[in-house]
């Protein structure tokens, strides 16, 4: 590996670097944790020394777990939801429509059921907004329910929150999502991320899933003091733990800490294919390998997330609570349908957003698009793709009548949850919330002005961090040099998401040797080198940029470098180099 600078813009506008190492740690780390030098290399380019990499390459459940009740109201949420099970009563729950919603509705659903109560679930669907309903809140009260549980929302709910305890419920939130000052009038609110708590608490970036398998575990100790276990089987919690990755993955918070710990657990648990739901999951769009993150967020994540986009929004946690094979193998065949109705829909708003956005010039260190009854459920993954199409800050706007909902997705350097945050604080929006990365937030249409104009004076040129216009390898690589050796190697570093990326690598001098146009924009290439070493290799989504067009025209003659990321891709047994291409210069 070189430290060499690529100094000229690639074909998709991004400057290129290759990560510094600090050679003496990388041949301590060698040694100490008798890894490939490859890995050792990459770990001490990302900051790990002698006495953190222990903790990183061997976590465990049972040392690394933070104590739940370190969190504020968890021990008043625990036991008060202690007190329902004891009494026999029906348990409500409001979950969010994302992967995260479902998986946190799915697990604390199983759990309540193992216990011998009745659960009442609602996830809302995109026309009856974000969080907490009022109107359920007097059903759940009417059915019997004295708590009330809001999973992935919550935290800024004042006035549902209000209408729940004003009918006599005990709601408690358990979220992530960023806090105001002021909390809603809940009787428990657990969520690492209110801020009274401390930033550097260990939870601090848990997804939703994440904070309920944490209640789950405070509760199921609360119940075992209490006794209630004594004449009972007490649960096995490491069952869930599948669910937690899944939400953990696909809600793109940092996996570090404890969300590694937790994916990299629940990872294992999946492959036992104990879960119903997930088990019928992957056979419908054919794993055959034990799921890795790469499966849970491009595979699995965007068929659970269709339902909340396009259909019915609860089918996702209807197949991850499932009891009946039957019952799952149905539901897995409807989310795959929904799926590709959502990608049909996404790829007509795309078209007309990348049209808006090329018709004039872009004068604006971001980018806002708006169509007129845009179908809400697509505008994030829309803005999403803007944002790696043109890698600027996006927001995408639906406007109906006067009501206008909007999905940012951000880059590095920008806030975006805190942005949202203070536009609703400014009295721009009526609703909005997320997290650093993403948002999503309502507005009224004669307010998009006004919040255009907060943006250009929020987010300036100088405020990009000039990092998000780069892209770092953590070496170079001959074509004849990736193997699946390597692959094998790579994957000790895994599972891979936002904070422990997958790493990438530059590979010189490859001749294009053909290029195949694939469906949705994909495209696959022949590689080849002088050596005559040859592998194939997809760039996904690729088409209509420039580097796709670079591929479908060349002769066979042409040689380029290729930022890439490289896999194992197993299919029908056989296991072979999955390359995906990333970016492109010609050499």
């Amino acid at each position: 590996m070189s430290s060499k600078q690529h100094e000229s813009y690639s074909l998709s506008g991004y400057v290129w670097h290759i990560k510094d190492t600090n050679e003496r740690m990388a041949n301590a780390l060698s040694q100490r944790f008798d890894l490939p030098d490859i890995v050792a290399r990459i770990l001490a380019g990302r900051g790990f020394d002698l006495d953190n990499l222990d903790d990183f390459l061997h976590p465990t459940l049972k040392q690394h777990l933070p104590n739940p009740f370190s969190l504020k109201d968890m021990e008043k949420a625990a036991m008060r939801v202690a007190d329902a099970i004891f009494a026999n009563e029906p348990i409500g729950i409001m979950g969010d429509y994302d992967v995260d919603g479902a998986t946190s509705t799915a697990e604390l659903k199983l759990y309540l059921e193992t216990c011998g109560i009745k659960v009442l679930t609602f996830i809302p669907e995109r026309e009856d907004g974000y969080g907490p309903n009022a109107i359920k809140m007097h059903e759940y009260r009417d059915a019997g329910c004295s708590v009330v549980l809001t999973l992935d929302c919550g935290t800024t709910s004042f006035d549902p929150i209000d209408e729940g305890t004003k009918v006599g419920l005990d709601v408690i939130v358990l979220d992530h999502h960023n806090a105001e000052p002021q909390l809603p009038n809940a009787y428990a609110i657990v969520n690492p991320k209110r801020l009274d708590e401390n930033p550097d608490h260990p939870c601090h970036y848990m997804a939703a899933c994440g904070v309920v398998f944490l209640f789950i575990v405070a509760l199921n100790k609360v119940l075992r003091d209490k006794g209630f276990w004594q004449n009972k089987t007490e649960p096995n919690l490491m069952q869930y733990l599948d669910l937690v990755a899944f939400g953990t993955v696909c809600d793109v918070v940092k996996l570090i800490g404890v969300n590694r710990l937790l994916v990299k657990s629940g990872l294992r648990q999946l492959a036992q294919g104990q879960n119903i739901g997930m088990a019928a999951l992957a056979r419908q769009i054919n794993i055959e390998e034990a799921a890795n993150t790469y499966h849970l967020g491009y595979l699995m994540g965007p068929r659970v997330n269709a339902c909340g986009r396009v259909g019915k929004s609860d089918l996702g946690m209807k197949l991850l609570s499932s009891h009946d094979p039957i019952e799952a193998g149905i539901l897995a065949e409807e989310l795959e349908s929904l799926n590709a109705l959502r990608r049909d829909i996404e790829n007509d708003v795309f078209l007309k957003a990348i049209e808006q956005v090329e018709s004039k010039p872009l004068d604006t260190p971001f980018i806002v698009v708006s169509g007129e009854n845009w179908h809400q459920g697509v505008v994030g993954i829309v803005a999403g793709r803007l944002k790696e199409r043109y890698n600027l800050p996006v927001f995408a706007l639906s406007i109906e009548g006067d009501d206008v909902k909007g999905s940012s997705r951000s880059v590095t350097g920008i806030d975006i949850g805190t942005l949202i945050m203070n536009a609703l604080d400014k009295g721009i929006l009526t609703h909005g919330g997320g997290h650093p990365m993403a948002a999503g937030f309502s507005l009224k249409r004669d307010k998009i002005n006004e919040f255009m104009e907060y943006l250009t004076q929020t987010i300036k040129p100088e405020t990009l961090n000039q990092q998000a216009n780069d892209l770092e390898a953590e070496g170079v690589l001959d074509l004849s040099g990736v193997t699946i050796n390597l692959v094998q190697n790579l994957e000790m570093l895994a599972p891979f998401g936002e904070g422990n990326p997958e790493p990438l690598f530059i590979l010189k001098n490859v001749r294009i040797t053909h290029s195949n146009l694939l469906k949705n924009g994909h495209i696959t290439v022949g590689l080849a080198n002088q050596e005559g070493r040859k592998l194939t290799a997809i760039a996904f989504r690729a088409a209509d940029t420039e580097m796709g067009k670079a591929f479908l025209t060349t002769h066979g003659d042409e040689f380029f470098d290729l930022m890439v990321t490289l896999k194992k891709d197993t299919w029908k047994g056989q296991t072979k180099i999955q390359i995906q291409i990333l970016d492109a210069k010609r050499s």
